[in-house]
Formats: C-alpha cells, structure tokens, sequence
C-alpha cells in the first residue's frame, strides 16, 4: 500500500486550475460498471462502445476488402535453442508492420506452444530491443540490464513470441514531423494524422495486434488457446486495450502502464499518442480491466518509476479488483510491484502466467 510520499500528490497545480481540469474530465461515465448489471450484458455493451470510440470500429469498416498479408523472412537459428524470423504484415493497403517471430527449436512437428505477443513503448528499436537482436553490443547491454528482451526470454521459456513493431513508435512505422509542428515527436504527429481521419493510434495499434493474431492462430507450432500478451509503457497501454476488445488473449499484463486516465489533481499520466478522445463518457481504466474478466490479468508497477503515481495505481487496481470479484474470479487479478522503475519484472510476471495457462 502506498505511505508518506506516495500518497502526496503526484502535482499539485493551482486550486482553480484544479477545480477545472476534476470537473471537465468527470465525463457521463456512460459505460462505468456498477454493482448489480449483469456481467455479460454490460462487458458486450462497453466493448462495443470501446471499438466505435477508439475509431477501430471505422478501421474495421473501411476498406472491408482488404486482406492482411504476411511476408515471412529467413529463419536464422539461435544458440540452438530457437529460430527467428524477420517478417512484415501488411495490415492497411500499403503499410506494413514488421515483426519478429521466435519458434522454439523442436524435433516434434507436432508440438503446439503458447504465444506470447509483446508489443513495445516508446522505443524507436523497440521490436529488436524485444526480440534480442540488438544493433550493438551498447544496445545489447542497456536492454539485457533490464531484462527488456522479453521476447527471447519468452521464447527460451517455450513460448512462441510475436514481437511487432509498434506503430507510431518504432522508426520502421513512424509518421515524421518534418517541420517539428507537433514537437518533434512523431507519436504525436501519428494521433493528429488519426484525429483527422475519425480515428485513434490505439486504434490503429489494437489493429495490427488483431491481424497478428489472426494470422497467427493459424500457425502450425502455436496453441490458439493459450495466448499471452505483455508490453511495457505504451506497450502496456496497448495490451490492456487489446486484452479488453479480444477475447482470445488468455493473460494480459500490461507492465508500468495501468492507471487512470488522469490522476485526482487531473494530471494526465498518459503519452498523447494513448488517448482515445471522450473516454471519460465513457468510463475509465478500470472498465478496461474489467472488460478482461474473467481472463487473468496481471498490473505491474515499479515503486521508483516516476510516471505513475501508486496511490492513483492503487485505487484504479481496488476497482479492477471488485468487477473481478463481481465476476467470481477475484483470485485472475492481481497487482504486483516491482523494486526498480519503468521496466519489465519477469519473475512477477512468470508464475501468473503458468497459473493462467494451466489447463
């Protein structure tokens, strides 16, 4: 539980700046769980809401013709222990998402593993950072440091990784801002490109994610009923949207990235490129977690990472805790801290996972 410093305020902005940012940011909360609906009823309703708001629903309409296509590169064998492919999905006409897939080396063709999808943050070499192939051996050691390759750490566990690019984010999928008009950051040169066109990066992420998965389910080395989906920061952000709109992700945990929408002051703890316009009309994180129940969901947090707040953590996690316990599976959710900052905790993240694959 948080104490001391903790609970203070994560900023403490004028009394009237205060006063303004609490009451314009309450929103309708037209989709807030309240105790006494149905589980079913509402969970179908919010999702529903959750799609046409992010702008995935217009994604999904336009172009409806269109078909994914995966171009699949040479697999390279690694310590002997697994292979590793560089491949690309195009998932609009015209743009393509590379990504990495790691197999686990097998001399059972008919071995099935879990999949483990990971999308990264706020990483321009964020795919390989995932997936361990590193540029350098400078590169290498910053990530190794922090047990940031969580890709090849699931794969060495017999996981089958998806690690994707992740749009706006990665340098190979990145809208440029040539005149430095949005700040030099091109995360928000992508949400104004999508607000002009009715729609969201979450949207266009979540996207990506679903076609991965589509093609995916379908690959002979991996079980379709044991999917996992794990990133951190912004690629947290995306596993807890993901997890809340597809139900085929088994365990989600989405690592140093599950708070509210803005803190009791009104700060906004998100990166632009997270926002999803109106969603306090809407209801707020923990709508998003409780959209995942009863699959298992996982909140980790470092106590020193200084872009959230652990008292707001908290009170978002106690109320992801009731629907969970509203559902009848108190014991899927659970939140965790990690004794670093703004990383992954892999030994936090291990044995929930195990539990929530068990058949």
């Amino acid at each position: 539980m948080a104490t001391g410093e903790e609970r203070k305020p994560f900023v403490d902005y004028p009394e009237k700046t205060r006063e303004y940012l609490q009451r314009i940011q309450q929103g309708e909360q037209r989709h807030a769980f309240r105790k006494g609906r149905k589980i079913a009823e509402w969970q179908a309703e919010a999702r529903a809401a959750l799609v046409e708001m992010t702008g995935l629903g217009r994604m999904r309409r336009d172009p409806s013709s269109f078909r994914p296509t995966v171009t699949e590169g040479k697999a390279v064998e690694i310590d002997g222990s697994y292979y590793r492919r560089l491949c690309e999905i195009e998932t609009e006409p015209g743009l393509s998402v590379p990504f990495y897939l790691l197999v686990p080396k097998t001399t059972d063709k008919d071995l099935r593993f879990p999949l483990f999808l990971c999308p990264h943050g706020h990483d321009r070499l964020g795919l390989h950072s995932y997936a361990g192939a590193y540029r350098d051996d400078a590169h290498q050691g910053k990530i190794e440091g922090r047990q940031g390759n969580i890709g090849e750490l699931a794969v060495r566990r017999g996981f089958v990784a998806l690690v994707p690019a992740t749009r706006g984010l990665a340098e190979e999928v990145l809208v440029p801002d040539p005149k430095g008009r949005h700040g030099n950051r091109p995360c928000r040169a992508q949400f104004m490109h999508c607000l002009v066109a009715g729609r969201t990066p979450m949207a266009e992420r979540i996207w990506d994610m679903q076609c991965l998965l589509n093609w995916a389910e379908s690959h002979p080395s991996v079980d379709r009923d044991r999917i996992v989906m794990s990133g951190n920061s912004g690629g947290g952000v995306l596993t807890a949207y993901t997890a809340a709109i597809d139900e085929r992700i088994r365990v989600a945990i989405p690592s140093c990235s599950f708070t509210s929408m803005t803190g009791s002051q009104g700060y906004i703890f998100h990166c632009d490129c997270c926002m999803v316009p109106g969603l306090r009309n809407w209801g707020d994180w923990p709508e998003l977690g409780g959209l995942i129940a009863p699959r298992r969901l996982l909140l980790v947090h470092g106590v020193k990472d200084g872009l959230h707040h652990r008292a707001d953590v908290e009170i978002v996690a106690s109320r992801v805790e009731k629907i969970f316990a509203a559902v009848g599976s108190p014991d899927h959710f659970s939140l965790r801290w990690g004794q670093e900052g703004h990383r992954f905790y892999p030994e936090l993240m291990w044995p929930f996972i195990t539990a929530g694959l068990s058949r």
